[in-house]
């Protein structure tokens, strides 16, 4: 029995018994009691202004109609952002990373010709690393920083200006960035 109409008294209605047991066995399938089930039948068709006698046909092809108008569109949007954005970049890298393999084989055949000829005539060394001024290391140990942000790791952060940055660099001869 359902909690909100335990007081409530019980009515008779006059159907026929094959719908009796055809709307028994629904309310057995919806787990639910017959007072309840049959109130909710009723909300629902109040509540979406449907009739019984009324087709949904109509109401859900238009619906379809809509949401496959929505699809299409959202296709289109997909297509015009691949045409106009991720081929061009796509192209773009391509022609990048075509290029990179023969310059690359130049450069290394060359500097592997020059280092042979060095080898063979004997005269070149190769450069030593230039020694570690003490004072530099000093120098950037004391513009070290702990940064402990509000979310995520603390870190360590150096206050250099960028140019005693590019200084060091070309003093112990470190090319990349």
């Amino acid at each position: 029995m359902d909690t909100t109409f335990e007081k409530e008294g019980f009515t008779t209605l006059k159907i026929k018994v094959s719908v009796a047991q055809k709307f028994r066995q629904y309310s057995l399938e919806m787990g639910k009691s017959q007072s309840l089930t049959l109130l909710l039948m009723l909300e629902f068709f109040f509540y979406n202004n449907i009739s019984p006698t009324e087709s949904l046909g109509p109401r859900m092809q238009t619906l379809e109609t809509s949401i496959k108008k929505r699809i299409n569109a959202m296709i289109a949007i997909i297509r015009d952002i691949e045409q106009n954005q991720t081929i061009p970049t796509k192209g773009m890298l391509e022609a990048l990373f075509s290029e990179l393999p023969g310059q690359s084989q130049k450069k290394a055949i060359n500097s592997f010709q020059e280092a042979f000829k060095n080898l063979n005539s004997g005269s070149a060394t190769p450069p030593s690393p230039p020694e570690i001024d003490h004072k530099d290391i000093r120098n950037i140990l004391r513009n070290i920083e702990l940064v402990q942000p509000t979310f995520g790791k603390p870190y360590l952060k150096i206050k250099l200006s960028p140019k005693e940055v590019n200084n060091l660099k070309s003093k112990y001869h470190v090319y990349h960035n």
